[in-house]
């Protein structure tokens, strides 16, 4: 087989809920990087978001932050930032509406607001582990100089939202009223709140990283994969040559894929890559 370009979503998709990466699937990774293909992490996560752990499993490159950052070693392939201009809408925005659970994401690490930030230490294992500590930083506690605003102070990539149980505005309002901005999608807290998404910039997504790391690489499209579990990947799946849905796949995304594997705890990694003979 021809050497192929996959792309494995985390959460969901390569790590459970409890960040853990099924033994199946690191073998299963390892040996396809071993027979020639290469493998990127395709998720929504900011660089300093990913765990060491998941990173120094070796994989070929990282794209972070939804599409807008990839990383080949140490080379930057290419990075977006979302203007000024648009944080600030958006911010304004939650803020009218009372969605106090928020953060805007990039290189530099998450900026959340304090609600946000209650919620993450409530998790205990993201706001006090020493890899991501240094990256957290509080919204409210930003110093904007007089004169200036949030969106010129920070550099972020991607935001995303949930609301509490009863929003003055339902998922498509916001989706709307953003979009001048932004294209949302649906985010990863559907447990949290029905109303929950991610601010992606309009014209950068996973499925445009898929096309322009496929372009710099030398890679056709046809031999492009992508496997991913929920609406946030929907853009690289329905970029990629084949496109493969979890079996513990969310919001319909195996009507659109063009196979599904099992759930991630039964070795979802390993039997995708078996029946597309990457190992």
């Amino acid at each position: 087989m021809s050497s192929k370009l996959v792309f494995l979503d985390i959460d969901g998709t390569l790590a459970d809920s409890d960040h853990v990466v099924p033994e199946s699937a690191k073998e299963a990774c390892a040996l396809a990087q071993k027979r020639g293909h290469k493998l990127f992490i395709c998720t929504g996560r900011s660089l300093p978001k990913i765990e060491r752990s998941i990173l120094d499993f070796g994989f070929d490159g990282v794209v972070s932050v939804a599409g807008a950052q990839a990383n080949l070693g140490d080379r930057v392939l290419f990075q977006h930032f979302i203007a000024p201009e648009a944080i600030d809408a958006a911010t304004a925005y939650f803020r009218a509406h009372d969605i106090d659970h928020f953060q805007w994401q990039g290189a530099d690490g998450m900026y959340v607001t304090r609600a946000y930030m209650e919620h993450v230490k409530a998790k205990k294992s993201a706001w006090d582990n020493d890899q991501f500590a240094r990256f957290w930083h509080v919204i409210e506690d930003v110093d904007v100089p007089e004169g200036s605003t949030l969106g010129h102070v920070i550099r972020a990539s991607k935001g995303s939202y949930y609301t509490g149980p009863n929003p003055d505005v339902t998922f498509d309002d916001v989706a709307r009223d953003l979009s001048p901005w932004f294209t949302l999608v649906h985010g990863s807290y559907d447990k949290i709140s029905p109303n929950n998404g991610e601010l992606l910039m309009n014209g950068v997504d996973k499925g445009t990283a898929v096309c322009d790391i496929a372009q710099d690489l030398g890679y056709s499209i046809a031999d492009t994969i992508a496997i991913g579990d929920s609406d946030n990947d929907t853009a690289m799946l329905k970029a990629a040559g084949t496109s493969v849905a979890m079996g513990n796949s969310t919001h319909g995304i195996e009507q659109f894929t063009d196979m599904v594997t099992t759930d991630i705890h039964d070795n979802g990694i390993a039997n995708a890559f078996a029946r597309l003979g990457l190992i």
